[in-house]
């Protein structure tokens, strides 16, 4: 049976894994935006929320990579 405090660490896991894909695709979606707003280029809806995707799933993957680095170079 799962204890409270179980719970309340899969919830914090799910809840920064959600912060960290949305950061990761924010950000790259705001400065692609700003970038093709310089450059004068026009782009649909559709080409942005797929960056953001993609971004997203690649901020997640480095920073379990990073995770993953920095667990494996601890002493337990």
């Amino acid at each position: 049976m799962l204890s409270s405090a179980n719970l309340d660490f899969t919830s914090l896991l799910i809840h920064l894994a959600l912060l960290l894909f949305g950061s990761a695709g924010v950000f790259y979606s705001l400065v692609l935006g700003i970038v093709h707003i310089v450059q004068k280029k026009t782009n649909s809806l559709a080409y942005y929320l797929r960056m953001f995707l993609v971004s997203g799933v690649i901020g997640l993957t480095f920073w379990g990579l990073i995770v993953v680095i920095w667990l494996l170079s601890l002493d337990l």
